[in-house]
């Protein structure tokens, strides 16, 4: 049976061969080449799996002269493809930092000063209120009581009750304003 000629009048079964050999010498020292780029163990088996998927498209593995510079610099090249459609990937689907305004969920300074100022007149309008009605408001609004659960341990009415809340929201009506 005569042996399968190559276009370039090489035997197919020396070039599988030699493939094959190829393959073997370079498949481990090409994924450590890969992995050292950080990449995934998956992207790693792919890239070697592409370099030798070029390889078996040149015309003839077996005519290559400097096999390694070859294999690396196909490997190297790889890289920078793949790195170079990731790029214009990401570029596709990213935003400029300068045109990003990042909001922190807290309040500006001068919410906060805000905030503050209107804690202490609150605090401050509690303190002018009458014991009774500071009280009657606090266990009302602040702890939920009802009102008559108020009135039955002060000792007042339940009108009376109501009165001191009253009074006190008006107090702190125009301590807020």
């Amino acid at each position: 049976m005569a042996a399968v000629l190559e276009p370039t009048g090489i035997p197919s079964a020396f070039v599988a061969d030699r493939f094959a050999a190829l393959h073997a010498r370079f498949r481990r020292p090409l994924q450590r080449f890969f992995a050292s780029y950080r990449l995934n163990s998956h992207d790693v088996d792919d890239l070697t799996q592409e370099v030798f998927l070029r390889l078996a498209g040149t015309s003839c593995p077996a005519e290559l002269q400097r096999p390694d510079a070859f294999v690396f610099t196909l490997a190297r090249n790889l890289v920078r493809d793949r790195a170079r459609r990731l790029h214009v990937k990401a570029a596709g689907v990213s935003v400029g930092l300068d045109e990003v305004e990042l909001r922190c969920g807290g309040p500006t300074p001068d919410e906060a000063l805000e905030h503050d100022e209107r804690l202490a007149r609150v605090v401050a309008a509690l303190e002018s209120l009458k014991p009774a009605s500071r009280r009657a408001f606090l266990l009302h609004r602040v702890h939920g009581y009802s009102y008559a659960e108020i009135a039955r341990d002060t000792g007042v009415s339940v009108s009376m009750i109501e009165k001191h809340v009253m009074a006190a929201i008006a107090v702190l009506r125009e301590a807020c304003v």
